[in-house]
């Protein structure tokens, strides 16, 4: 603000009315200033703010559910798939397979049940001979999906389903929600299918509801198994029954040719609750 007392030059010659009158123009002059002064400071403090637009940011990518693509690709009995959102929100299919599976069928798949969002596939094929057992459990894996605790395998020392040669075999079987017996099957890339319970230190496969059995641990006095060669993938299927599916063991390790009719056979009449799993593995070399 200007200052209303700016120096003036007076003459000493000037009467005392005119002083006076200078004087009183001075301050009418002053006055003015700071009416105006106080006006521009209301005026000032009346007139809002204006607020800067804020730019929008980029749209939040809504994430997908995936619960009618997951429910289709459990259907697939001979892969084991699995579904996931990456950091990019895209939508991708891994896993392995022993059939058929074409990976441009599964992409469209994902885009007809994800309204247009086509996912990015990435499966690896095995053996197809690893089907067949597959498909033998299909109805019992797809019973056990419904299950509120369902029968399921955890691998352990490995990250995913890779095993290198040298390695322990180790896994935990969780039981499902009912008192069961347990027939565990390894199934080779060579065709051959090693029974790992019932086994000749492990007799009784028998589990309570709920439980957890783990198989392979060196020291916990029942079998052990290191991985070795022939290398490839190679299969686990776990079937849980009310009652035992063979009335007396089977040999340690046989055929799967040979022990695939009579595994149907002792399905055939297991009991309505029977459930099953399985998992895929790949060993290679160290």
């Amino acid at each position: 603000m200007k200052d209303a007392y700016a120096p003036m030059t007076w003459r000493l010659r000037c009467s005392a009315a005119l002083l006076a009158a200078a004087i009183g123009g001075a301050t009418t002059a002053w006055t003015g200033h700071a009416d105006a002064a106080s006006d521009a400071a209301a005026e000032s403090e009346t007139v809002p703010a204006q607020t800067l637009p804020t730019p929008d940011g980029p749209p939040v990518p809504a994430v997908p559910d995936l619960t009618a693509l997951r429910t289709a690709l459990a259907e697939f009995h001979c892969a084991e798939l699995d579904v996931a959102i990456g950091e990019d929100q895209r939508v991708a299919i891994s896993g392995l397979t022993a059939g058929d599976t074409d990976p441009d069928s599964l992409a469209l798949l994902a885009q007809d049940l994800l309204t247009g969002q086509r996912a990015a596939v990435e499966i690896e094929r095995t053996s197809p001979a690893l089907c067949d057992p597959l498909t033998l459990i299909g109805p019992l894996r797809s019973a056990n999906a419904g299950l509120a605790a369902p029968l399921s395998i955890h691998l352990k020392g490995t990250t995913g389903f890779l095993f290198e040669g040298g390695q322990n075999l180790m896994f935990d079987v969780a039981a499902p929600d009912f008192p069961a017996y347990l027939q565990v099957d390894y199934f080779t890339s060579d065709g051959d299918v090693i029974h790992l319970l019932p086994n000749p230190l492990e007799i009784s496969g028998r589990v309570e509801s709920g439980s957890v059995r783990r198989l392979g641990e060196r020291g916990a006095g029942g079998r052990f198994w290191t991985v070795g060669p022939p290398y490839g993938h190679e299969l686990i299927v776990v079937i849980a029954s009310p009652t035992p599916l063979f009335a007396a063991p089977r040999p340690e390790a046989e055929a799967a040719a040979s022990y695939l009719p009579a595994l149907k056979q002792a399905l055939d009449s297991a009991a309505p609750a029977t459930v099953a799993t399985a998992r895929f593995l790949k060993t290679r070399a160290p």
